[in-house]
């Protein structure tokens, strides 16, 4: 009888330094959620998941993913690139297609920004009387400013449909951000050849 009056008081000591930790860990989750923090872990302890995601590395070209447009013979298909210079100081933006057999025009084919300016550039592909339904134009189109960012289109001719228009947004702007990942990457040349040719006019390769 003594030994269970003895741990009767123990198990509920127990018991209360439990409820106290776990009152002073809700606390302390509450506090980091409060300050804006994302919480993963706490004294060990996973409250939520945990992304290593390497992203690519800032001077590698940007994508800015996949269009499809769907024409008729005797039509246009087009994309529009809404440009951002969100730098802060002026720079040149080019444009070029790569591929549909040069049909492709891009006009303008350069323009200057300014600091936080915005302009317009228009790919252009002119569908003829004679296309034959099924037919099938594939093309890269390259912006290049601060960034290098291209877009993958793909116009397919139909026997229906009209002239088309995609309007793409581009931020071109420097990365001044020093990234904890940046010292994963390094340059490794494809097995039998030499190094990669570099993506900048000046031969550096930067970050922003």
């Amino acid at each position: 009888m003594k030994t269970a009056s003895r741990e009767r008081p123990l198990t509920a000591v127990s018991e209360a330094l439990l409820d106290l930790m776990d009152a002073g860990l809700r606390a302390g989750v509450e506090m980091f959620e409060a300050m804006g923090r994302p919480m993963g872990t706490l004294m060990g302890r996973r409250t939520g998941p945990c992304s290593c995601e390497i992203p690519p590395p800032c001077w590698v070209p940007q994508s800015l993913g996949e269009v499809v447009s769907h024409v008729r013979p005797c039509s246009t298909a087009s994309v529009r690139f809404r440009i951002t210079n969100c730098g802060t100081v002026s720079r040149t933006i080019t444009a070029q297609a790569v591929g549909a057999s040069g049909q492709i025009t891009v006009a303008p084919a350069s323009l200057t920004l300014g600091p936080m300016e915005r302009g317009h550039v228009t790919a252009s592909l002119a569908i003829p009387d004679d296309a034959q339904p099924g037919t099938t134009h594939e093309a890269l189109l390259w912006v290049r400013g601060c960034k290098e960012h291209y877009l993958r289109w793909t116009v397919k001719v139909g026997s229906r449909g009209g002239d088309s228009c995609h309007e793409v947004e581009v931020e071109d702007c420097p990365d001044l951000i020093h990234h904890w990942y940046d010292h994963f990457y390094c340059e490794r040349p494809c097995p039998h050849q030499g190094p990669d040719k570099p993506l900048t006019p000046a031969g550096v390769k930067t970050h922003g």
